[in-house]
């Protein structure tokens, strides 16, 4: 269930990192609060994956205990000016992470949005950037270069999520590929799967395009495993990019885009 990325550093299958000197919890796009937006719109979630989210964040809670929690994203878009029912659910979920006294801390790219008079609990707070002991948190999707650290001190990314394509069996025994989530450390960032899969910022990574010191790991159901990067072939043109479809492709409105999971 969960893989030692750095001794103070593991990688949880259910889509988490815990960071254990720190007694860190860190989840990326947390987006439980999509709610009343994405209901009217259930088509485009995948399922299996949705319906277990309360149970992933519980027993994450439950095994590790932690002393506070580091979210990477939003929880709703415009979060900080929400009224009605997202602004009650917002709350509602944020005092599931803080419980009673929980630090939570959100690291956001854009924190005017996010921070607002919908969000009430004391305990909840909004940065840009958050340093904890060795590991700077940020939440950018379109990164290519990230700013050097002193010493060894490294950079957690959940505002890209990495897809990789992996050579498989077909059940007739042809060869075929799947493509899955899981983390990437970049030799300079650890960059994150989201905790919920529908989220927008996937990338699917090239072996050739990263550096020689990657790592990649994969999820596959409740395990994490690491890829062989340098043994992974290139995949078919086709399976290098990630489809982005707008409302208007499913006959709605075109200005808000929607990312399909994988």
């Amino acid at each position: 269930m969960h893989l030692e990325m750095f001794d103070d550093c593991q990688m949880d299958s259910r889509r988490a990192l815990w960071l254990s000197r720190a007694r860190t919890l860190v989840l990326s796009d947390f987006f439980f609060g999509l709610g009343a937006g994405r209901r009217r719109t259930l088509e485009g979630l995948p399922l299996a994956a949705h319906l277990d989210p309360w149970e992933r964040l519980v027993t994450l809670l439950s095994d590790y205990q932690p002393e506070q929690i580091v979210i990477l994203g939003n929880i709703k878009p415009n979060q900080g000016y929400l009224v009605g029912e997202e602004a009650s659910e917002l709350n509602a979920y944020i005092s599931k992470l803080t419980g009673k006294s929980r630090p939570v801390i959100q690291v956001v790219g854009q924190s005017d949005r996010s921070e607002g008079p919908a969000v009430t609990n004391p305990l909840f707070k909004v940065v840009e950037h958050l340093q904890i002991e060795s590991y700077h948190f940020m939440h950018r999707r379109r990164i290519f270069v990230y700013p050097r650290l002193d010493n060894r001190e490294i950079w957690i990314n959940g505002g890209v999520h990495p897809v990789f394509a992996l050579p498989v069996r077909s059940p007739s025994g042809g060869e075929d590929w799947m493509r899955v989530s899981g983390f990437l450390y970049t030799g300079y960032a650890v960059v994150m799967p989201p905790f919920m899969p529908y989220a927008q910022g996937h990338e699917v990574f090239l072996p050739d395009r990263l550096p020689k010191q990657a790592k990649g790991y994969k999820l596959l159901a409740d395990r994490v495993s690491p890829i062989d990067l340098s043994q992974l072939p290139l995949p078919p043109e086709h399976l290098r990019h990630i489809a982005r479809f707008t409302k208007k492709d499913r006959g709605g409105d075109s200005r808000t885009p929607v990312e399909p999971s994988l």
